[in-house]
């Protein structure tokens, strides 16, 4: 499976000659609350060409209508999936959602030979959740937007039935989001053998230095990627 970080908590997963999506801010649409990029989109919506993109929930930076309108106009056969919240915010800015999957808490959906699970999240939209991605050889959990809760990971290990090899975390601790400590603390309770920061580098007001959690990470045994939004990584 390649990834690629679109900056925020948006992914692009490429597998078995599918194209999946998962949370993509791929506009400027924040700017209307003064939320500015601090760097344009890493590749526009009208060329991310998925078939499939999922929603952990309905904030404008993971469910961004802009990004969405552009995919469907140059895929109207692509396939949406997300949690109810999503579900009803695309209804009523009306979309169809004849090719929309809604799916809540521990709901699996099999796709580009991907099984992904849709896992515990702690936050302010209370249909959240985080994604734990399995290709039949390797465990990959994005955290999307979560608080720690000390029940966190063993609720994640949970549903996915196994660890992650690869654990994908929110570090801006604003917003909903933990900060880079608890994120690592996570990732070691998790047991996972690598970690990426994300959720950061997007908003002036809303980042943090994915340094510090590499260094504590690193003294631990971990292997950290700082993610590169130009780059593709083979997991």
């Amino acid at each position: 499976m390649n990834l690629r970080w679109l900056s925020q908590a948006g992914f692009l997963l490429e597998n078995q000659g599918a194209r999946i999506a998962i949370d993509p801010y791929l506009s400027d649409d924040l700017a209307k609350l003064k939320h500015y990029r601090m760097s344009p989109p890493p590749i526009p919506p009208s060329m991310l060409n998925p078939d499939f993109v999922i929603f952990s929930h309905d904030h404008l930076d993971h469910y961004d209508p802009v990004t969405v309108a552009e995919i469907l106009r140059i895929r109207p056969d692509c396939n949406l999936i997300g949690v109810e919240s999503v579900f009803e915010h695309h209804k009523k800015l009306g979309f169809s959602t004849s090719h929309f999957t809604p799916i809540k808490l521990n709901d699996t959906v099999c796709v580009g030979g991907l099984k992904i699970t849709a896992v515990r999240a702690y936050h302010s939209d209370p249909f959240a959740v985080g994604f734990f991605i399995f290709t039949g050889e390797l465990g990959v959990y994005i955290s999307a937007d979560t608080l720690y809760q000390p029940t966190l990971s063993s609720e994640i290990l949970s549903s996915s039935g196994c660890k992650p090899d690869i654990a994908i975390v929110c570090i801006n601790g604003k917003l909903g989001n933990m900060p880079w400590n608890d994120a690592a603390k996570l990732v070691l309770e998790l047991k996972a053998s690598k970690a990426m920061p994300m959720h950061y580098g997007l908003f002036a007001d809303n980042t943090e230095d994915p340094r510090p959690f590499k260094e504590y990470l690193s003294d631990r045994g971990v292997d950290v990627i700082i993610p590169d939004e130009e780059s593709t990584y083979k997991l």
